[in-house]
């Protein structure tokens, strides 16, 4: 098996656990009709004010989560053509500016057997560009601006073909017609993701994750448009072979951005960035606990989570863990910060969400429907339902001390000035604290 010439650096998933560690609370916003396979937020529905998330159920059906604190909308918005056997299937949904003859972005979803474009406005129509033949398999799409030569987004399409062989197929809006172009034919295509993160060539380009190990740098040929676009090898391990890719700048101590694997064998969260003219280094991060057989990390997102400086990592998997990485003072450490012990997790997205509270919020969804809202916990939300209430006031009454008088054992979260005692003092932070039902709290109250 071919190694890469990159040093591995393993990080395992329980590093420096710390009661100082933010910890966060969990509000179901949606119960879908079925699995959720997939979750993108962004700018698409021009009859609501500010952002939205478009929810891929296993028939293909696309339902609109609207927020509004705790009480989010939901609109079925594009009824499914086809069934959705499992992450088998590489579902995937985005949003992105596809079609410059229709105004906003549209949604692409991909997985089962179409590849479909949602325009949204007053009828919600669609348009399928590619229909999965009977010795194929798609791998999912995705959205970029990887084409300097053609306004707004394209469509990236992976598609296995006979003899595992994969193809990325570029999509492209032309007045009122589509064109595909083949740019890339080797290596079955797990997932692809379109940034800037090569700082010797300008503009943006496309990385691309296979199957059997190698990861490429692939961008768009300087001369006459034709043939397969130019790519280089950044770095070839088959144990660490990435399943979903993201480019952000995760690692506030280099400059520019790297690129963040959820990977396919090995339940892993990796990241690679610049290591010379001859490729990547390869960084592994965090090591999830889904159980053997199930080793995929399904979703990667990134977010600006925690009140601290820089960005955060965030995996979800089959053991219904939702993982958070991030880079301190001590190294890169990584953690679960909540679990859903019904099924396991398929999608995850972190946005503003809440735009009354700091930071970002995550979202994550998967095999029971359930879309939860993942919020940093006020230190008075004792029953970690994301605000603060009569509950939450009744467990910190049964913990009243009085003055100097030390708490009762687990009623040490009440002690909310940290000096021993839950007394009037701890009280008044307490009301400081308090939203009311439904309403989100604070995390920060207490400072």
């Amino acid at each position: 098996m071919h190694r890469p010439a990159a040093v591995l650096l393993l990080i395992l998933g329980a590093a420096f656990p710390s009661q100082a560690e933010q910890q966060f609370a969990a509000r179901t916003v949606y119960q879908a009709p079925s699995t959720v396979y997939g979750l993108a937020w962004g700018e698409f529905d021009s009859g609501h004010a500010g952002s939205e998330v478009a929810c891929l159920l296993a028939d293909a059906s696309v339902v609109q989560l609207s927020p509004n604190g705790f009480n989010w909308v939901a609109i079925l918005r594009h009824n499914g053509l086809t069934t959705i056997r499992g992450m088998i299937d590489r579902p995937t949904i985005c949003i992105g500016d596809v079609h410059s003859g229709f105004a906003g972005n549209e949604i692409v979803i991909d997985g089962g057997k179409y590849l479909t474009v949602i325009r949204p406005g007053g009828s919600w129509s669609h348009e399928i560009l590619f229909t999965v033949g009977g010795a194929g398999a798609g791998w999912g799409s995705r959205v970029g601006n990887i084409d300097p030569n053609h306004p707004g987004d394209e469509i990236l399409h992976s598609y296995e073909g006979v003899m595992d062989r994969g193809t990325i197929g570029l999509f492209r809006a032309t007045a009122s017609t589509w064109q595909e172009e083949i740019i890339y034919n080797e290596h079955v295509v797990m997932d692809s993701a379109v940034g800037e993160f090569d700082s010797m060539h300008a503009g943006p380009e496309l990385v691309a994750v296979t199957e059997m190990g190698p990861a490429y740098e692939i961008y768009p040929p300087t001369g006459i448009p034709g043939g397969y676009w130019p790519r280089r090898t950044l770095w070839n391990n088959m144990d660490e072979a990435g399943w979903v890719a993201k480019i952000a700048d995760v690692d506030p101590n280099r400059s520019g951005n790297e690129i963040v694997y959820g990977t396919r064998y090995s339940n892993r969260i990796t990241m690679s960035y610049p290591a010379g003219a001859s490729g990547h280094q390869l960084e592994i991060l965090f090591t999830g606990v889904a159980p053997p057989g199930y080793r995929s990390m399904y979703d990667i997102a990134i977010g600006d989570v925690l009140s601290d400086a820089g960005l955060e990592i965030l995996g979800v998997d089959h053991s219904g863990s939702v993982y958070l990485v991030n880079k301190s003072y001590t190294g890169w450490q990584g953690r679960t910060i909540w679990r859903d012990l019904q099924g396991s997790l398929h999608a995850v997205v972190a946005g503003d969400f809440l735009p009354e509270s700091p930071g970002d919020e995550i979202l994550v969804a998967g095999q029971t429907g359930k879309v939860t809202l993942l919020l940093r916990q006020s230190p008075a939300d004792y029953d970690r339902d994301g605000d603060v209430d009569r509950n939450d006031f009744n467990l910190f009454e049964d913990c009243f001390s009085g003055p100097q008088i030390p708490p009762a054992e687990d009623c040490d979260n009440r002690d909310l000035d940290h000096d021993g005692d839950v007394d009037q003092s701890d009280f008044g932070i307490f009301q400081r604290c308090y939203s009311g039902e439904s309403n989100p709290a604070d995390p920060d109250c207490a400072d």
